[in-house]
């Protein structure tokens, strides 16, 4: 017997898009249930984050009508992490193992089909990498292939061009949980979570409709929260810049000293001190920043989280 998937498909203000993409995912999910790929308990799980317009609505009235689109609302905006998080452990209850894409379909859904055959040759991730970005527009391309660059420079695990759509099998989705005291970056953490792993190359589409609820101020927050929660290369930059930095100080200070005491002037070593303690303090800045960072995402993790569900339109039944 085929194994059971959720597609989980976290939705904040897509009133517009909704009743354009959730057909798409129904009828997907049927074809997947006829070619024998999927059982028949498998479903589309629509995860409302909070959304002040009628998003939950949109997903109610897809359910009434196809039974196969269920969704669950959560009781408060708590960021498109935690909405995939909610939807995740929601599914992992129900299902063997899930696929998380964005409600605008601007990642291939027909992938699927080769996502699931790879989970079926034992990968517990199968994660999805765009091969083209479609009609982004030039500038957006460039922050894009920076920002990975960026991640590769610093260590920080995450797979090029790997964004939400991915597979993972129930012990996977599980395996999560040991993130949740801290903070990560979703799509590092899966591309780094130890299990047998492949990817799926996909093209990138144009939004059908609506907006991005992206910018460039939040991506660029985006880049620097997961360096500075993911990165392996950064703290050890940062002591060896802060100690190194420190021995310079130190020696520019004694060299200072020496000179001032037999009398003999040497700005240049004044100059060597003052650049010294700047850098020395600009380097535990950062290992501060870094901390602090850390610090300040558990604090939020344990303090808020991932949001309550506070209503459903129904369940296939836990496991």
């Amino acid at each position: 017997m085929a194994d059971t998937l959720y597609f989980v498909i976290p939705c904040y203000k897509e009133e517009e898009v909704l009743p354009l993409t959730a057909p798409v995912f129904v009828r997907k999910l049927r074809a997947l249930i006829a070619a024998g790929l999927v059982s028949e308990n498998s479903r589309v799980l629509f995860v409302n984050d909070g959304s002040p317009d009628r998003t939950w609505e949109t997903i109610c009235a897809q359910h009434s009508a196809d039974p196969l689109a269920i969704g669950i609302d959560l009781e408060k905006n708590s960021g498109e992490k935690n909405a995939l998080l909610a939807g995740m452990y929601y599914a992992a209850e129900r299902a063997d193992f899930v696929i998380t894409m964005d409600c605008d379909l601007q990642d291939d859904i027909e992938a699927a089909d080769e996502m699931i055959r790879r989970y079926y040759e034992g990968n517990d991730l199968v994660l999805g990498v765009r091969s083209e970005r479609g009609d982004d527009p030039l500038s957006q391309r460039f922050f894009s292939a920076a920002f990975y660059f960026m991640m590769r420079v610093m260590r920080t695990g995450l797979v090029s061009q790997h964004s939400n759509f991915r597979l993972m099998s129930r012990r996977a989705v599980e395996a999560l949980h040991a993130y949740d005291a801290v903070p990560y970056f979703l799509p590092a953490a899966a591309s780094t979570l130890p299990f047998p792993k492949t990817t799926v190359s996909h093209a990138r589409a144009a939004r059908p409709a609506g907006e991005s609820k992206y910018n460039y101020k939040s991506l660029t927050r985006l880049a620097v929260d997961a360096v500075l929660v993911h990165s392996a290369l950064l703290p050890r930059l940062a002591i060896a810049g802060a100690c190194l930095c420190t021995a310079a100080f130190i020696a520019g200070a004694i060299l200072l000293l020496v000179f001032g005491l037999r009398g003999q002037g040497f700005s240049g070593w004044a100059f060597v001190l003052t650049l010294g303690g700047a850098l020395g303090a600009l380097g535990f800045a950062v290992m501060g920043a870094w901390l602090a960072r850390l610090g300040l995402y558990k604090t939020y993790a344990q303090k808020s989280g991932i949001s309550r569900v506070r209503a459903e339109t129904g369940d296939a039944g836990k496991r």
